[in-house]
């Protein structure tokens, strides 16, 4: 087996590896030299690992090698990153099989010192470009299993889009699920505090959803 660290000069990506929120300060190449009948030589079994600084607490200098290199994103370039793009990584998260979650990542890169710029909108009075504060997030539902015709009994599936500047995602009951979407609601509003008001949710399926309703009632 061959190895070799390639480090990278800065300023350093923020990725995403495996769960790690981290600067992506050097990448670990491995592979295997086969020689096939004496004639030529091939590289087998190559791959490459992230090495990473979480920053702050942690020292500079951990290897990733749970997650291959091209499993990795780039959460924030050196000059800065945007909400939608923050959300769409979330949404990453979501999918594997142990998400970090929203509050880590978060957490994380705000200690990263990254740069997430906020969405602007015209103000309805005076038509001037204003920062975003309130946001409206349309969430997606289907019944996992339960009662047919009764949308208040069994288990549902929920899902957002990034796109709405926010990623929610839940499974289980309805009141599990309005205590899951709350918790995450609650994750964002305190990593945004001074920067936007409120996040409501609704719906456009079929399925009656009053716990939805509920939920946008509730204090923050």
């Amino acid at each position: 087996m061959n190895s070799k660290l390639l480090k990278l000069d800065a300023p350093y990506n923020v990725i995403y590896a495996g769960g790690r929120v981290g600067r992506h300060i050097a990448t670990l190449m491995v592979w295997n030299d086969v020689e096939e009948e004496e004639l030529s030589i091939g590289i087998m079994d190559a791959a490459s690992y992230p090495v990473i600084d979480e920053g702050e607490e942690f020292p500079a200098g951990t290897l990733i090698d749970f997650a291959e290199l091209h499993d990795c994103r780039v959460i924030c370039p050196p000059g800065g990153t945007n909400l939608f793009w923050v959300a769409k990584m979330i949404e990453y998260d979501f999918k594997q099989l142990e998400p970090a979650g929203a509050e880590y990542i978060l957490e994380r890169m705000k200690l990263l010192g990254c740069n997430i710029a906020m969405p602007r909108e015209k103000d309805k009075e005076t038509g001037e470009e204003v920062y975003r504060l309130d946001f409206d997030v349309t969430l997606y539902i289907w019944k996992v299993s339960g009662p047919i015709g009764n949308d208040n009994e069994g288990v549902f599936r929920v899902t957002s889009n990034h796109h709405d500047g926010f990623y929610f995602e839940a499974e289980g009951t309805p009141k599990e699920i309005q205590s899951e979407l709350q918790s995450q609601r609650s994750v964002y509003l305190g990593a945004f505090y001074n920067e936007i008001s409120t996040i409501q949710f609704h719906t456009n399926d079929l399925i009656n959803a009053n716990w939805i309703e509920e939920l946008n009632k509730r204090s923050y």
